[in-house]
């Protein structure tokens, strides 16, 4: 009886370890900055606090251009937001240190600032865990978000399972947010030409 007991107690353990060491590869900081280089669309989303995915929720859709900075560790970024059906624009500064990466979001006359990093993920898609300290009444609050990004605006199945799996590994809800991907803003150069054409 006792050999079966620990039997069993082996197999659950080495599941246990299987499972843990799952999370650790899903969960695994991306090593190569350079692959997030170009234009990617937003795809599915998630945060672990309800005021947070209500501003996810008024995201109809989203794009964002990466340039790595030359001679840097560093990273540009320019975004495109169409929220509740009106284009809105900004930049980002990054700086990484080790495998931590924090962005100065430049947005609606306001910056905002996030620590995070980039997950291994599926050849063109970019997996962003991030983390934003606020100060409400006089207390500290975390706010946790994971978002998806995409270069093709298309997702397959698989790599959503994928996804949801990390979210799983960091404890987040399933409430994901998916967005458009087709009703993009143009990029403001573009906005602006227009613009000057009416």
């Amino acid at each position: 009886m006792s050999a079966l007991l620990c039997l069993a107690l082996l197999a659950l353990s080495s599941l246990t370890a299987a499972s843990d060491l799952d999370c650790d590869e899903l969960v695994k900081p991306s090593l190569n900055q350079s692959k997030v280089s170009g234009r990617w669309i937003f795809q599915v989303g998630i945060s672990d606090t309800e005021e947070q995915m209500e501003f996810l929720k008024s995201v109809n859709s989203s794009w964002m251009e990466i340039q790595t900075t030359p001679k840097s560790e560093g990273l540009n970024l320019h975004f495109g937001d169409r929220i509740d059906g009106k284009c809105m624009y900004g930049t980002a500064n990054s700086s990484v240190s080790g495998n931590s990466t924090r962005v100065t979001f430049y947005y609606n006359s306001t910056s905002h600032e996030v620590f995070g990093k980039l997950l291994e993920s599926c050849p063109d898609c970019a997996v962003w865990s991030d983390y934003k300290l606020t100060e409400e009444m006089g207390k500290t609050k975390k706010h946790r978000n994971l978002y998806l990004f995409t270069k093709t605006g298309k997702l397959d199945d698989k790599n959503l399972e994928v996804f949801k799996k990390q979210a799983e590994c960091l404890h987040f809800s399933t409430d994901f947010y998916f967005p458009q991907t087709t009703h993009l803003c143009p990029d403001e150069k573009d906005s602006d030409e227009k613009a000057d054409e009416q």
